[in-house]
């Protein structure tokens, strides 16, 4: 089978569809679906198409394969059922907000998206995309009951946010190497495990209430890097070398394996507590420097640095362990911790975070320094994307 890659730009997407007619372009309301039934001509249409507050029970988007603008539908409360059976690509946004009682989701070959949006519904059980979503520079997924979302195929974004998906079971993105803003999962199903095992870069990681996660090839961070509130028992992150900003572990009660073998450098600071089971740390051998300062507390009897040597904040060690004693920790005066503060405490019966509103905080006290058209697939040069068209 013959691959052959060709950049376009729009004019030349408009010829090869064969031009935009007067009538497929321009923002339409929709009220009804003949409202709807008038696009069915148009492989593409060029203008915002708006659902809103309708009376419809059924939306069907029949014959548009390129839509040059945003789908937007938002508050219909009779809304049951949304059908896109030709929709490949979207250059805007897909918005679906507050349809309460829609329960089915029908976009069998949609794979190119600028933006994706889906909150409030209440009703939705799965979110799929058959085809593969292949592009998207932002997705987000908030407040519904989905339980899994299937076929997020794209090798990089730019911001992934699931939140408060109370029935979300699975998540994963195989193919995703690279995160060039923020990831976050929080306040999902306590059962959620996310599979992003080929990430090898991102900006801003927060990830809260899993119950697994895979981030085995993840190596750079260029900001911070979060896990609060997991289940999990055990974190490997064999890759990971570096994180720019500041390195958070609070509140994984279960976990008792912690494992970062690589990471030489943190550009903020190191904090760690309330991880119960969490009995060494020991997890960071190589770990040489911390721009900003080291806050760790818990229950732990073993603390454990041997390659630390440069450390520009202070440094707070309190466990409530009994066979902890604090002279390893000591030597570390000795030309290493350059902030001015420096507490080691053992036996403390509530031992106490150095940052401002506990570990979740942001800042430390005492841091100091610092797809197909018939046998043609499509996809598109947006701006913000790198899109091309296959023909084969």
């Amino acid at each position: 089978m013959l691959v052959t890659r060709l950049a376009f730009g729009l004019g030349t997407i408009v010829a090869l569809f064969g031009g935009v007619h007067a009538t497929c372009s321009g923002d339409i309301e929709i009220k009804s679906q003949e409202d709807v039934d008038q696009l069915k001509t148009c492989r593409i249409f060029s203008g915002n198409v708006v659902v809103d507050q309708t009376g419809l029970m059924e939306f069907t988007l029949r014959g548009v394969e390129l839509l040059e603008g945003n789908l937007i539908i938002h508050s219909n409360d009779g809304l049951q059922k949304v059908n896109m059976p030709h929709l490949q690509a979207i250059n805007g946004q897909l918005r679906l907000t507050s349809n309460k009682v829609l329960h089915t989701l029908n976009m069998p070959m949609l794979s190119i998206l600028r933006q994706f949006e889906m909150s409030v519904h209440p009703a939705l059980k799965d979110l799929r995309f058959p085809m593969g979503l292949n592009q998207v520079d932002q997705f987000t997924v908030t407040d519904t009951t989905i339980t899994r979302i299937e076929g997020l195929n794209m090798n990089r974004i730019r911001t992934l946010s699931v939140t408060n998906n109370i029935y979300l079971k699975q998540v994963s993105a195989a193919n995703l190497t690279r995160v060039m803003g923020h990831i976050t999962l929080s306040a999902n199903s306590a059962a959620l495990v996310a599979d992003f095992n080929k990430i090898r870069e991102l900006d801003v990681g927060t990830f809260r209430n899993l119950a697994g996660l895979g981030l085995k090839d993840l190596s750079m961070v260029t900001g911070d890097l979060s896990f609060i509130s997991n289940s999990f028992e055990q974190l490997e992150l064999p890759s990971l070398s570096r994180v720019a900003g500041t390195l958070t572990l609070s509140e994984n009660i279960r976990l008792s394996k912690l494992s970062m073998p690589t990471l030489s450098h943190l550009g903020g600071a190191l904090s760690l507590a309330s991880n119960t089971e969490l009995a060494s740390i020991n997890a960071f051998p190589k770990l040489e420097e911390v721009v900003g300062s080291l806050d760790i507390v818990g229950s732990f009897h073993e603390f454990d640095l041997p390659a630390l040597a440069d450390v520009r904040g202070g440094l707070n060690v309190q466990t409530s362990s009994d066979h902890f004693n604090c002279d390893s920790v000591n030597k570390l005066r000795n030309g290493v911790i350059k902030g001015n503060s420096f507490t080691c405490r053992a036996r403390v019966s509530n031992p106490k975070s150095g940052r401002p509103g506990g570990a979740n905080g942001k800042d430390l006290v005492f841091e100091d320094a610092a797809t197909s058209l018939g046998r043609t697939w499509t996809m598109i040069l947006f701006p913000a994307l790198a899109f091309a068209y296959m023909v084969y």
